[in-house]
């Protein structure tokens, strides 16, 4: 396996110096040590990985020097567009190294969400004209790889791609993923569910949100039983939940995530203007990516309550405690219009915690089925 304070001192030594992107599963060991041994001006976690490229750019045209750009393979698709129209070679020619987390490989056991993907990265990062390095559990073997991605990267002057299977770096337990909100994640998908009278639309954001909500529900005797979890596209679930309610008469519970909201914020400028009344978007914002490993997200430096009312929300709400989650579910979970209601939650998550079963074919049919029953 491969050390991350090893692969660190590679490319310290190989002139690397500068990281960002969006955290990922595959390689939260290597991001938990990059982000402990790192001055946070030379790491910077973004919203998207679009924005990536664009800061790693500006980083390029500023220094000179190559920047590395980490990513899970899912978010390859977001940067096609700057790939290839900022950096590729027949533009600016930035020498980029990314770092892909390869969910979904050929002939790996994976979740639903990361086949299709992990089938055509290969052929993706080729049809960009991308050129490609797979690593390995031999650390001289994939450094070999990585110098000569660089020496590619530079030469050709083009980004080059290092495609990182699972289960390749040793533990490292990072610093990060911690905050002094008493709420718990699980506690609160577990109150609104209790409160909820279960005729109502429940749609669910990626990661450990939906996961949370499953397992929750079923305990709860399957009580929501019109409910959609999206374990991909992270950032569009709360419009598919627009595009649901905007064509049912069901009440409208959207859980959401700082760094799904984060991912692509303009959203909230929409959602207000175009939802029915009972449109309820609840954001569990623990300031983290908890899902992948806990890297931080620009979650509490932001005022998420304060944008979401600039972009005409009715009613806005930021709960940071008990008593106030007390009453807003005695008070405010049925007040009309469209409402966002900012809870801010601790880093805690449940051990062993399951994933839903079945596929999504039968997800999809269940849903709609449920979705059209009369109240």
């Amino acid at each position: 396996m491969i050390r991350p304070e090893h692969l660190y001192d590679f490319l310290c030594k190989q002139g690397i110096d500068f990281y960002t992107g969006v955290p990922d599963s595959i390689l939260k060991d290597f991001l938990a040590y990059v982000q402990d041994h790192t001055m946070e001006e030379k790491h910077i976690i973004t919203a998207n990985e679009g924005l990536a490229i664009g800061l790693a750019t500006g980083y390029h045209f500023s220094t000179g020097s190559i920047p590395l750009v980490y990513l899970q393979n899912s978010g390859l698709g977001n940067i096609v567009n700057p790939l290839v129209s900022l950096a590729g070679n027949e533009m600016y020619g930035i020498p980029l190294l990314l770092l892909i987390g390869w969910r979904g490989r050929p002939g790996t056991t994976d979740e639903p969400q990361h086949s299709k993907m992990g089938s055509i990265t290969h052929t993706m990062l080729e049809l960009l004209d991308i050129p490609y390095y797979i690593l390995n559990n031999n650390e001289e073997s994939s450094f070999g790889k990585i110098a000569v991605a660089i020496a590619k990267a530079t030469e050709q002057k083009k980004p080059v791609a290092l495609l990182v299977p699972a289960d390749l770096f040793e533990k490292y337990n990072g610093s990060f993923g911690e905050n002094s909100y008493p709420l718990v994640r699980e506690n609160v998908i577990k109150e609104i569910i209790r409160k909820l009278l279960g005729n109502e639309t429940v749609v669910c954001t990626t990661g450990k949100i939906g996961r949370e909500f499953y397992e929750q529900n079923h305990i709860a005797g399957k009580k929501i039983k019109a409910y959609l979890l999206s374990p991909g596209a992270m950032g569009h679930a709360n419009h598919v939940a627009l595009g649901i309610q905007m064509n049912s008469d069901k009440k409208m519970i959207m859980l959401d995530g700082d760094g799904s909201v984060l991912m692509h914020m303009g959203s909230l400028a929409t959602i207000p203007h175009y939802a029915k009344k009972g449109f309820v978007h609840i954001v569990i914002n623990n300031g983290s990516h908890e899902s992948v490993g806990g890297q931080p997200t620009g979650a509490f430096r932001a005022d998420l309550s304060g944008i979401a009312k600039a972009c005409g929300y009715t009613k806005v709400t930021c709960i940071t405690n008990e008593d106030e989650f007390s009453e807003w579910l005695n008070t405010g979970l049925n007040a009309a219009g469209s409402q966002l209601v900012e809870i801010r939650t601790n880093c805690e998550s449940r051990a062993g915690l399951g994933r839903p079963v079945g596929d999504p074919a039968g997800w999809k049919e269940e849903f709609m089925k449920a979705l059209h029953q009369k109240k």
